[in-house]
């Protein structure tokens, strides 16, 4: 399970609880990243009560232990102080195009299933209401109807209605009064795996020290070539400087002394204090203080810079020279992995977990993989809480 509140606990945000649309908004805004085949849920106490958003793969509902989970989902969620929530089950992202009777399934075997084991739930129910199904840009409330005894519930399923445009929420209207970031990443990261693919990568014996400074420069390079890749521009002086401290970021990154200096710059970012390099996991782990700044949450600028390096490692090991591309494979581990415990951190098990799955797709014999399975899995918890 995913969990994650608002980075500002001090000015909680009001969410419109009875508009799917801007619960996904706010979402949206609350995780840093569009929510995609998901449970999506929002957890409260009653009215005027700070809400504890969660989610949920939908892949993990279809499983022989999908009750199971959502079990453990709902059990967590009441652990954290909820006694009720409102959910919704976004297909894509809500909005993009999804095959009716994908979404006919889902609103008649998933959100039934969701509601009939949160009435189930020990030793008193857990009430989730109301439960929306959202997908091709429609929205479709769903009950589920107690029979008589012990005859099976009745699934009741509203008439689809309009879902409306994120830009078009409050909460998106807000956000952008408040000078929020509200990028939306996909055509930038088209542009990075397309400019990586044409990169020339060269074996580094980067030095841990050098991190910082690579990856400073490198945030600045990879914003504007994403911009003039996407304008067609690829000429200017700058363009090419701009491609060198990419080149040398990725290079630097394909050893793992730099990607794990490079984790350690981002836990510094916002403290006072340097964390001990020798006891990096351990302290994340123990020490409550050690709080994730904004700019490493996802959304954040850190999080997007690092996910954009991960577009062009990406493209670059599709690129024709071996050797490059052996470079590249090394570059995007360490990305991932950096990624990988970022989202950890942050309280994003489920982004984590598909991190690591990507890392287990591209190097099935990863020894960092397993740790960091464990890691989410078990789980093993980082010190902090979003709450607190």
């Amino acid at each position: 399970m995913t969990t994650e509140t608002p980075p500002y606990p001090e000015s909680p945000r009001v969410i419109r609880a009875d508009d799917p649309a801007e619960l996904l908004a706010a979402a949206r805004l609350s995780f840093g990243a569009v929510p995609r085949d998901c449970l999506l849920m929002v957890g409260h106490a009653g009215h005027g009560t700070r809400p504890v958003l969660t989610c949920s793969p939908v892949r993990e509902m279809s499983e022989p232990a999908g009750r199971e989970h959502l079990e453990n989902h709902l059990t967590l969620m009441r652990e954290r102080g909820c006694t009720g929530a409102l959910a919704l089950l976004i297909a894509g992202d809500g909005t993009e195009p999804v095959d009716a009777h994908e979404i006919d399934d889902w609103a008649g075997v998933l959100a039934p299933m969701v509601l009939d084991v949160a009435a189930r739930m020990l030793p008193d129910p857990f009430p989730v209401h109301p439960m929306w199904v959202l997908g091709d840009g429609s929205v479709r409330q769903v009950l589920l109807v107690a029979g008589e005894g012990d005859a099976p519930g009745e699934v009741w399923v509203s008439p689809a209605e309009e879902l409306l445009p994120f830009d078009r929420t409050r909460a998106a209207m807000e956000a952008v009064l408040e000078g929020r970031n509200l990028r939306r990443g996909r055509d930038e990261r088209k542009a990075l795996r397309a400019l990586g693919a044409q990169l020339a990568l060269h074996p580094a014996s980067g030095e841990p020290a050098e991190a910082a400074d690579l990856f400073a420069r490198a945030r600045e390079s990879v914003s504007r070539l994403a911009a003039a890749r996407q304008a067609g521009g690829t000429g200017s002086d700058r363009f090419v400087t701009d491609c060198e401290r990419l080149c040398a970021m990725l290079s630097a990154l394909a050893v793992d002394a730099v990607h794990w200096e490079l984790l350690a710059v981002c836990v510094d970012r916002g403290s006072r204090r340097s964390v001990d390099r020798e006891e990096l996991l351990q302290e994340l782990t123990s020490d409550p203080s050690r709080r994730p700044h904004a700019d490493v949450c996802a959304g954040g600028d850190w999080y997007h810079s690092l996910e954009l390096l991960r577009d062009a490692a990406t493209g670059a090991m599709d690129g024709p020279d071996p050797a490059s591309a052996a470079v590249a494979r090394d570059a995007w581990r360490g990305i991932t992995a950096v990624l990988t415990l970022l989202s950890w951190w942050n309280h994003r098990f489920a982004a984590a977990g598909d991190l690591v799955d990507d890392l287990l797709r591209r190097d099935p014999a990863s020894t960092l993989a397993p740790l960091l399975a464990t890691m989410i899995d078990t789980p093993i918890p980082p010190a902090w809480w979003p709450e607190e």
